[in-house]
């Protein structure tokens, strides 16, 4: 039975690339990337992650080749490449993604649909000084401010471990500038958001 609970396929995708998630502050270990019209982080092994080229500008298209590993128990879709390459804009499909299904076999056709790659991302820092130093205020003060300005699903909160920043608690970094906020109150979350949001 457990083994149903979780299914492992192979993928190939055409996604636009959005930027990179970074581990001990120096080291990529996601690509984050557009596939149809939802945002994905693509896990790369290690010797992908040396071999990252830092020239890659976002909107850039690239072919990801890898392995896709859905918990149907937890409904968690992961993502993890064995290649990609830079690829041109798919014929006829400009702004348009390849659409990866949690259902979908190695041996079914993609569907294509209308890509979406402005979605911001805030990361937020759940480890225990922050956390316990006002991050899940924080936190939950960034979800109702989105939900009040129906913006829950243009911006992602992305919990992340620790940044490094334990003493400038809590902490969190607006991607894609990588800019990086401390002793941040929940009575801040209005400007901050203000401060990223006004342009859009």
């Amino acid at each position: 039975m457990s083994k149903l609970l979780t299914q492992i396929a192979d993928f190939q995708v055409m996604a636009q690339f959005l930027g990179v998630i970074l581990k001990d502050g120096y080291r990529v270990k996601y690509l984050r990337v557009a596939i149809a019209s939802q945002e994905y982080w693509v896990k790369l092994p290690k010797e992908l992650s040396q071999n990252f080229d830092p020239h890659l500008s976002v909107g850039s298209w690239l072919e990801i080749i890898g392995t896709q590993k859905i918990d149907r128990k937890k409904g968690i879709l992961k993502l993890e490449a064995s290649s990609y390459s830079r690829a041109g804009a798919p014929n006829a499909l400009v702004n348009q993604a390849v659409n990866v299904s949690p259902n979908a076999s190695p041996n079914d056709s993609p569907k294509v649909v209308k890509s979406k790659v402005n979605k911001a991302c805030i990361l937020i820092c759940q480890k225990s000084d922050c956390w316990q130093r006002g991050g899940k205020e924080v936190y939950q003060q960034l979800e109702q401010e989105l939900r009040d300005r129906g913006l829950e699903n243009h911006v992602q909160i992305q919990k992340t471990g620790c940044q490094k920043q334990c003493k400038q608690a809590p902490n969190l970094v607006v991607m894609p500038n990588k800019e990086r906020h401390s002793f941040v109150k929940p009575s801040q979350v209005n400007g901050l958001l203000n401060r990223y949001l006004d342009h859009n």
